[in-house]
């Protein structure tokens, strides 16, 4: 891991006082049928599952924008839920081609408790890191004694 990155993620548990436990690249959907997301990072913490985007302006990401004309700027999304929260995580099932076929990175719904009910949030994460597992058993209820 280079420098800049090491820092990164130094400063990230400074900041939120919890120590990573994995992290990857992935989409949050604002709305369940949004087929176009926003890139951020996804991250599970001894305490929390995080998403956050921080918004950028570059020569390379404004080739694939549609330009804005009177819109507000692009606001910086920060989603904390504690793990304690989680109530289920939703992966909807991945035939044989829609893993060569389908979007490269797995959609699920991750639900969690909140003031007043409960809350669901669409994602999608690199299936490479070990982020679903860890969900997964986050969310799967303890086996009784």
């Amino acid at each position: 891991m280079n420098d800049d990155a090491e820092k990164f993620w130094r400063d990230f548990e400074a900041e939120t006082s919890e120590k990573v436990e994995v992290k990857t690249i992935g989409t949050c959907f604002e709305s369940p049928g949004d087929k176009q997301g926003v890139w951020g990072l996804l991250v599970l913490t001894d305490a929390s599952f995080r998403f956050r985007h921080i918004p950028s302006e570059n020569w390379l990401s404004s080739l694939f924008k549609p330009r804005r004309t009177a819109q507000a700027p692009a606001r910086a999304i920060d989603l904390v839920v504690p793990r304690s929260d989680i109530v289920s995580l939703d992966e909807p099932r991945r035939g044989f081609m829609a893993k060569f076929l389908g979007p490269a990175f797995p959609r699920f719904t991750l639900r969690w408790r909140e003031e007043g009910g409960e809350k669901a949030g669409d994602f999608a994460a690199d299936p490479s890191s070990d982020l679903l597992r860890r969900l997964r058993a986050l969310a799967s209820p303890a086996p009784q004694s």
